[in-house]
């Protein structure tokens, strides 16, 4: 009589602790999986773990695809540069890591931010080119220029209009460091129909990923 309650207690303390580790497990396991993070209109993040070689720390890689209504996905790149996108309707204005192959013979290949523009399902358009083109128009710099010292944007939506803010890396005294343009949506329709129809379908060769460049 006095034993069989020591024997349920036993078990219920072997079940309760044999639940808490599947709970930790369990979590454990779920940080190692990739995590969806709707971003609007069809757009979602999605984070996946990642490390280079098994000696380095774990870092996080956040690619950028589109749900359709009817359930299907379309990757539309791999790994988001890490600012916030733009979405408005079913288009979405962000920033992208792309390959690109350098003159230093010593790093012949790295990764540089691309300001990119999608409407799903169509495939994704590299607009960097056009808004420094529009960039320069509006303040009295050479478009070569503008394209050698760029380094950095960041588009916001502010007062109903798109702004992208600059960054550019250069010694020259008369070059600003940072700078603003604004386009308005109608504006960025005919870019992205430009781009569309004057660009090339080309393929990242990091990622492997077709987008058009003008």
């Amino acid at each position: 009589m006095i034993t069989m309650p020591t024997k349920l207690n036993k078990n219920s303390a072997q079940c309760f602790t044999l639940a808490i580790l599947c709970a930790i497990l369990a979590g454990c396991a779920s940080l190692h999986h990739p995590m969806v993070t709707p971003v609007g209109n069809g757009y979602e993040e999605v984070t996946h773990p990642t490390r280079a070689s098994r000696s380095q720390p774990e870092t996080m890689r956040i690619s950028f695809l589109y749900r359709a209504p009817d359930g299907k996905i379309t990757l539309i790149w791999p790994s988001l540069y890490g600012v916030k996108e733009v979405i408005k309707g079913d288009v979405a204005i962000f920033v992208v890591d792309k390959a690109y192959v350098s003159d230093n013979p010593e790093d012949p290949r790295g990764m540089k931010p691309r300001l990119f523009a999608v409407q799903s399902p169509d495939l994704p358009l590299d607009i960097t080119d056009e808004i420094l083109w529009r960039w320069s128009k509006t303040s009295g710099k050479t478009y070569a220029q503008a394209l050698q010292f760029f380094s950095m944007v960041t588009p916001k939506e502010k007062n109903g209009q798109l702004e992208f803010q600059l960054e550019f890396m250069t010694d020259k005294v008369d070059w600003p460091d940072k700078s603003t343009v604004q386009q308005s949506w109608d504006q960025m329709s005919d870019i992205m129909r430009e781009v569309k129809n004057k660009g090339i379908v080309r393929k990242d060769f990091r990622w492997g990923t077709l987008y058009i460049e003008k």
